[in-house]
C-alpha cells in the first residue's frame, strides 16, 4: 500500500507540478532520513543541512522526469551518496576538525526537576546511553555492514529497498548483513 500512495504521489509531481504531493513524500520520509544522515554525521546542524539538501535533489530529480522504481530508495541514495560527498569534502579541507560530542543538555533534557518526571528522565538517559553503546559497535564495523545494519534494524527497511539503495542485489545484501551481524557479535565477544 505504501508504494501504491508513492506512485500516486509522484504522479501528481510530474504530471500537475503538486507541490502538496511532495509535501507528503516529505513528511512521510522526513524522520527516517533525517535519522539516518544523524547517525552518520558528528552534528546535529550538518545533519538537517543534508537532510533538507537531500529533499531538493529529490524534488529535482523528479523534475527532471527520471525513472523512479521506489521514492523511499531514492531518498537513502541520494542521502548516502550526500554524506560521503560531506566526508570527501572534509577530506580536501583538513581545517575544519570532526569530533562527535555527547553534550550533557542532551542526555537531560527531560531532567527538569519535578519527582514526576524522574521515571521517564531515567528511561531517557537510559535509551541515549544504550544507543551510544551500540554507536560505537557500528563504529567499529566496515561502512557497508554498518550501512545494511543502519538501514535494516534502525530504519526497518526490507531487503530489496537497501539493495536499491546501495546498487547490489537482495541476495548480496542479505550476505552482508548475516556478515555484519557476525562482526557485531565478535565484537561482542571481545567485550567481555
Amino acid at each position: 500500500m505504501t508504494n501504491l500512495v508513492d506512485r500516486y504521489l509522484l504522479y501528481r509531481i510530474r504530471a500537475h507540478q503538486d507541490s502538496q504531493a511532495f509535501a507528503r513524500i516529505y513528511d512521510r520520509y522526513v524522520i527516517s532520513i533525517y535519522r539516518f544522515v544523524l547517525l552518520k554525521l558528528p552534528s546535529k546542524e550538518d545533519a538537517e543541512d543534508l537532510t533538507s539538501d537531500t529533499f531538493l535533489k529529490c524534488w529535482r530529480y523528479v523534475q527532471e522526469h527520471r525513472a523512479i522504481g521506489d521514492i523511499r530508495a531514492l531518498l537513502y541514495q541520494i542521502a548516502r551518496n550526500a554524506v560521503i560527498d560531506w566526508y570527501r569534502q572534509r577530506a580536501a579541507n583538513p581545517s575544519r576538525t570532526l569530533a562527535v560530542t555527547f553534550q550533557a543538555s542532551e542526555t537531560s533534557s527531560f531532567a527538569s526537576g519535578d519527582p514526576s518526571d524522574a521515571g521517564q528522565s531515567k528511561a531517557v538517559i537510559e535509551a541515549r546511553a544504550d544507543l551510544a553503546l551500540i554507536m560505537g559497535k557500528l563504529e567499529r564495523l566496515k561502512d557497508e555492514y554498518r550501512d545494511v545494519i543502519m538501514l535494516r534494524l534502525i530504519d526497518g527497511l526490507p531487503f530489496n529497498i537497501i539493495g536499491e539503495i546501495l546498487g547490489k542485489t537482495t541476495g548480496n545484501v542479505r550476505v552482508v548483513y548475516h556478515r555484519a551481524k557476525k562482526a557485531l557479535d565478535t565484537i561482542d565477544a571481545n567485550n567481555q
